[in-house]
Order: structure tokens, then sequence, then C-alpha cells
């Protein structure tokens, strides 16, 4: 039973190691295959042709060729042309692969503060985003990923040791108390990872890019204009429909529809 256990957790392991090796390969390609035509979109940003430029980042995103350069590039780009609502929707995306990027953070307020728009009346937060929170300034989605696994490789580490050691021995003792405390770090990684996935999942973020927009009370324009959002304004995706997306604004209880052209998803 014992060596059963002992091979099931090493297999689940491998598989990690290897989709963990995988997300770094493909990752490496696609940092390679972007060069030069970051460089020609970039030469383009340099000679104050934004929005040619803005086109030339976004080709290469279309290609599924992403990264925080790309992005806060794009960002850069959209805010030179005074889109802020695509500027932050960009430094977003961008803050997605390097949230602890400085000049990434500072764009990103910088065009935030140019966004107008009411407060609303804020309400605390859920239990789900508090914990899918937890990091998300500081670890990305792949980042949290890797934690957990490690986690998990310390802990299947430590299991094949005590089963390796003497019973009533003073080492066995002693890893028995680290894998307690790797039991408790894998338990908080694994929770906060699926918390994160939960929240990116179920109640995406994202940006209004039109220049304004009525939120109707219903999937038509036949319905009664409940509010107004102006480029920039960010909100929650609720659900779709046909050419119509249901949002609600972040931490209130305002919802209401709007078309699926004035809305772009926060999602890499």
């Amino acid at each position: 039973m014992k060596r059963l256990l002992t091979l099931t957790l090493v297999f689940v392991t491998v598989i990690g190691l290897l989709f963990a090796a995988n997300q770094t390969l493909t990752l490496a390609k696609s940092s390679v295959v972007a060069t030069d035509s970051m460089q020609t979109a970039n030469n383009l940003y340099e000679a104050g042709q934004f929005s040619q430029a803005a086109q030339a980042y976004q080709q290469i995103a279309d290609q599924g060729l992403a990264d925080s350069a790309l992005y806060f590039n794009m960002g850069n780009a959209y805010y030179k042309q005074g889109d802020f609502g695509r500027a932050i929707l960009n430094y977003r995306l961008a803050e997605q692969f390097a949230p602890r990027d400085a000049d990434i953070e500072a764009n990103l307020e910088m065009a935030r503060a140019q966004v107008a728009g009411e407060e609303v009346p804020v309400e605390e937060a859920s239990f789900f985003d508090n914990i899918a929170g937890f990091g998300q300034e500081y670890l990305t989605l792949n980042e949290l990923a890797l934690l957990a696994l490690g986690m998990w490789v310390l802990f299947v580490a430590l299991v094949m040791i005590v089963q390796g050691t003497r019973k009533s021995s003073l080492a066995r003792e002693t890893v028995q108390y680290a894998l307690v405390v790797s039991a408790l770090l894998l338990t908080i990684s694994a929770i906060g990872l699926g918390s994160r996935l939960y929240m990116e999942n179920n109640h995406p973020e994202g940006v209004i890019v039109a220049a304004e927009v009525s939120v109707t009370s219903g999937p038509g324009s036949q319905y009664t204009s409940e509010f107004t959002l102006t480029n920039g304004n960010e909100v929650e995706i609720v659900e779709s429909r046909e050419n119509w997306v249901r949002l609600a604004l972040p931490d209130t209880e305002l919802q209401g529809w709007v078309p699926v052209n004035a809305i772009e998803a926060v999602s890499s």
C-alpha cells in the first residue's frame, strides 16, 4: 500500500514538472519569434506613429505571443493617442505578466487618473475576492502555480523521507514536523491558486473601451438606460448574450448591459 502511494505521488509530481517545463519552453519560443516584430513596432512608436505602433503590437498579440513588454508598450501607444480605456486594458494585461513592475503600476495609475467618472459606494469584498487577491500584487498566476507545485514536490519528498527512516528516531520526528508545515503551506498555496482560477473564470474583469456607453436594464437598445460609463471604467463581466454583455461595477450592486464592442476583457 505504501509503495502504491509513493508511486502515485511521484507520478503526479513528474506530470506537474513536465507541464511546468513545457510552459517555460513555450514562453521562451514566443519571446524569440516576436523579437523582430517588436522592434518594428517600437520603431513606429519612437517615430511618433502611435496609431500604427498600436496596430503592430496588436498583430503580435493576435499571433498568440504575449509578455509584459508587449502589453506595456501597447498601453503606452494608446495612452499617447488619448485612448485611456485601451491603455488601462493593456497595462492591466502587462500587470498579469509582471505584477511587481513599478513602471507598469505607475503608468496604470497615471491612465486611471485620466478617467472621468463619479465614485460609487463600496461594499465589503467577498471571501473569494480576498483569497484570490492574496499575493496578486506580487505573484503572477504561473508563479502561484509553480509555488503550489514546489510545495507539492517538497511534501512528496518529505513523505518519502518519513517512509525511509526508522520509527521513533529523532530524524523521523524532525521530518514529520517539517511535513506538517509543508502540508500547511501546500494547502494555503493550493487554495490561493484555486480561488484565483475561480475568480478569473467566473468573475472576469473588463474595461470600457467605447468613448461613452449607456448601461441598459436588458440586452438590447429598447431597454431603459440605467446609468452611463465612460472610456476607461473598469468593471466585472457577469455574462454574455449574443451581441450584449452584462456587467457589474466592482464592489457595488450596480449592474446592466452594454454592447459587446463597448467592452474588452482583461484576459491575456
